[in-house]
């Protein structure tokens, strides 16, 4: 796919808005995964708050003890969850999973106010923390002692990461099915410009005359405009072979007269100006002749014509024709072949050239076809008459030139007919054949 289609322009255009999506996706899930996760942490550690604060035993002198709180971990060393009391900035009692260390908290808050704070203990692990400050004893004696717990950031950073790369792998999985289902959307929105391109491509062939069929809303104005476009270049084609039709009807009677006041000269042995004349007069049929013929190709452009009739008709109305010695046809020719070509005109090209092979033939005319799977076919017609010289060979579809000068006979000539056949984006070419003579052939490419 080429970067300047419009297939690829939606394709790289839904990738881009994906990607942004799931990019913003992932980042806003991850966030609120961390918040929710964090909250959840500090609901937890507020409950041991509550505990460690009911726990705590005072026999309203000095000594402090805490009651062991319901949570296994806090008995066993460095096990990531702790509390602390602290009083004076001093610790004065720490749980079993501290195991000697401390951490530092911020300073004393009102009493009953809670804290949430975020420190390292002595060995530098990161802990998330809550914590308040309380009173505790008679007025006299009152303590204000700092509670808190807490938990390894770990806790919170390794869960998040956890979920982080779980989500990803989902997400680069809905990834690709996004830009699968992009690509299919793309392919279904598309399908009726590539339907319309086939009808374009079927109209230019010749399989139909106009774009018929039913088209989504957005493309039915499209097509209607180029059926309208074809219609209008039908009918100025028409106008156009008509005048070129009559023009050359005109000019035929003019050019009798000529050839006649040529005839006359020559029979007063006027031969140079009536050899003159006559030139001239060819040369004006010949560009008649081919301008006939190219209006009449643009007009039957898009046409096509089944080979293998149009070959029969021809050979067995050639056989007619006198000889003095028998001859062979020998035609091989595809059932199924056929050529980007108006049924007259190539009617008209065959016959000049078979006619000229039965001509020049001593024994033999050969007629075959190839057609290859990538769209170029191939008429060839050879004989094996005496040829030509190889630096004849190049001159023979020359404007005037003429094998047969001194055979009589009709048509439209070599040089018109690889006119016609350039007309139809065909060639025609002219080599040695292997039976001794020349060898025709007519190549085109059906795609």
């Amino acid at each position: 796919m080429k970067i300047g289609s419009l297939k690829v322009r939606l394709i790289l255009l839904a990738v881009g808005s994906i990607s942004i999506a799931l990019m913003a996706t992932t980042f806003v899930l991850n966030t609120l995964f961390y918040t929710f996760f964090e909250e959840r942490i500090f609901t937890e550690l507020d409950q041991y708050l509550i505990q460690l604060t009911a726990n705590l035993e005072f026999d309203g002198d000095i000594d402090l003890s805490v009651a062991p709180l319901s949570n296994p971990q806090f008995d066993l060393p460095f096990s990531g969850l702790y509390w602390q009391v602290i009083e004076k900035g001093e610790t004065v009692a720490s749980s079993r999973s501290l195991w000697g260390n401390t951490y530092s908290l911020p300073p004393a808050s009102f009493p009953g106010e809670r804290f949430r704070f975020e420190s390292k203990s002595s060995q530098g692990v990161p802990l998330i923390i809550l914590g308040w400050s309380i009173l505790l004893g008679e007025i006299e004696t009152q303590r204000v002692l700092s509670l808190s717990i807490a938990v390894n950031a770990s806790e919170v950073v390794d869960a998040t990461s956890e979920f982080r790369s779980s989500f990803i792998k989902w997400l680069s999985l809905m990834f690709f099915g996004l830009i699968l289902a992009a690509w299919v959307q793309v392919r279904i929105g598309l399908a009726p410009l590539e339907s319309l391109r086939q009808k374009v491509e079927k109209v230019r062939s010749g399989e139909v005359q106009r774009l018929s069929g039913p088209f989504p809303q957005e493309v039915l104005p499209l097509a209607n405009e180029v059926d309208e476009l074809l219609d209008l270049h039908d009918r100025s084609l028409a106008k156009s072979r008509e005048r070129a039709s009559d023009l050359a009807h005109g000019l035929k009677t003019p050019l009798t007269v000529m050839l006649t006041i040529a005839h006359d000269l020559r029979k007063e042995n006027v031969i140079k100006q009536a050899d003159e004349i006559e030139t001239q007069v060819e040369s004006m049929r010949y560009y008649i002749e081919r301008e006939l013929a190219r209006v009449r190709t643009r007009a039957d452009a898009l046409r096509h014509t089944d080979v293998s009739p149009v070959i029969d008709k021809m050979v067995s109305a050639i056989r007619r024709f006198p000889r003095h010695t028998p001859l062979l046809w020998e035609v091989t020719v595809q059932e199924d072949l056929s050529a980007p070509f108006d049924e007259h005109d190539l009617s008209e090209i065959l016959g000049n050239i078979l006619d000229n092979a039965r001509k020049w033939a001593q024994s033999v005319v050969r007629i075959t076809s190839e057609s290859l799977p990538d769209g170029f076919a191939s008429i060839v017609i050879e004989d094996d008459g005496r040829g030509v010289p190889d630096d004849v060979i190049d001159t023979i579809i020359n404007r005037g030139e003429r094998l047969d000068a001194m055979v009589q006979g009709s048509g439209l000539g070599l040089a018109i007919c690889s006119d016609l056949a350039e007309s139809y984006g065909a060639n025609l070419t002219i080599d040695k054949s292997s039976l001794g003579g020349l060898r025709v052939t007519i190549s085109w490419n059906s795609n």
